[in-house]
């Protein structure tokens, strides 16, 4: 994982783990009345590691770890 994909994960973290994609074009996160200060790309190598995970049309949240 790079610094900006932990440091964004953290931030969505801070903000209640959970936001909406907003703008014309869908591309910046908004969470707690925030926007995030990460590109899309950065939310998008985030879902691929399997922290993250996009759902409803432009919902973003943290996934939880699985606990064995």
């Amino acid at each position: 994982m790079t610094r900006a994909e932990a440091d964004a994960l953290k931030w969505l973290f801070d903000h209640g783990g959970d936001g909406v994609f907003a703008g014309r074009d869908h591309q910046v996160l908004l969470a707690r009345g925030e926007t995030a200060p990460f590109m899309r790309s950065t939310w998008n190598a985030l879902a691929r590691l399997g922290r993250v995970e996009f759902y409803g049309k432009r919902r973003l949240r943290i996934l939880q770890p699985e606990r064995t």
